[in-house]
């Protein structure tokens, strides 16, 4: 879905209304887009909207996760106190009780959002809990571009992710990366991949949905283009197994001949 810009009260409210949808549908945890509290823009009228990870929008999030009783992950502009004027672009992790469980910061910035966002520098991943009748989820969490990278969903599986969410804001003519990228880190990790992309249409951009879940057995759950849409999807045991079972790739590596991947990058001309 798309998010006002500069509009948290209505964007919260429109994130209650499809957690409310999704919890009829039986789901543990929603996932919303990239930015999508306060809206993704690099416009510093909206930037200035940041908060603090404790401050009342972060608050809102708790409170709307713990009515419905759903976890929730949701794109989020933090307030940096080292430089106000370059929020983080992070995303919210916040339990079915409406405790904040963890908070990401993105790493990997695209294009102009070196000039408005401050790059986090760690990834993590956090226990989740979804129902008293089943273990915690683990989830890691990556933003939009970060997912480009391999390392970064490897990074999570190897610190125990089952699940990798990805709030998005991507556009077009990047339809082709996303799907592909988003069905190779589920197949070469052996996770499961959730990316909630944003639909809008701007003056001199198109955000073009194509939200998914994708199973590391290489089945698709999508939610299509160009349109809001609530998808939902099992995470399931049986996928991983069809996969090769937990940690397939990563038990197989040759890390002994991987040296050159921490070497700076070739000089392009």
């Amino acid at each position: 879905m798309g998010a006002g810009l500069g509009e948290p009260a209505a964007n919260l409210a429109l994130a209650a209304r499809y957690v409310r949808r999704a919890a009829r549908a039986g789901a543990d945890l929603v996932i919303f887009p990239e930015c999508f509290v306060q809206g993704y823009s690099l416009d510093p009228a909206v930037l200035a909207l940041a908060e603090d990870v404790k401050g009342p929008l972060a608050a809102a999030v708790g409170d709307l996760a713990r009515r419905a009783g759903v976890a929730i992950v949701v794109g989020f502009l933090e307030r940096n106190t080292n430089r106000l004027g370059r929020p983080y672009n992070a995303a919210l992790v916040v339990g079915r009780d409406g405790t904040l469980i963890g908070v990401y910061r993105k790493t990997h910035l695209f294009d102009g959002e070196h000039d408005a966002f401050t790059a986090g520098d760690r990834y993590a991943v956090a226990a989740v809990p979804l129902r008293a009748d089943r273990p915690p989820v683990r989830v890691g969490v990556c933003i939009c571009a970060d997912i480009e990278y391999p390392e970064v969903a490897r990074l999570l599986a190897l610190d125990g992710a089952d699940l990798i969410a990805v709030p998005s804001a991507d556009m077009d003519p990047y339809r082709p990366q996303q799907a592909a990228n988003l069905m190779s880190r589920a197949i070469e990790n052996n996770v499961h991949v959730a990316l909630a992309n944003t639909v809008d249409r701007r003056p001199n951009v198109s955000f073009f949905g194509g939200s998914g879940i994708a199973s590391p057995d290489g089945t698709l759950a999508s939610a299509g283009y160009d349109r809001p849409r609530l998808i939902v999807a099992t995470l399931r045991e049986a996928a991983v197994s069809m996969s090769g079972g937990p940690g397939r790739y990563l038990q197989t590596r040759r890390v002994d001949t991987y040296a050159g991947l921490l070497s700076p990058a070739p000089a392009y001309r």
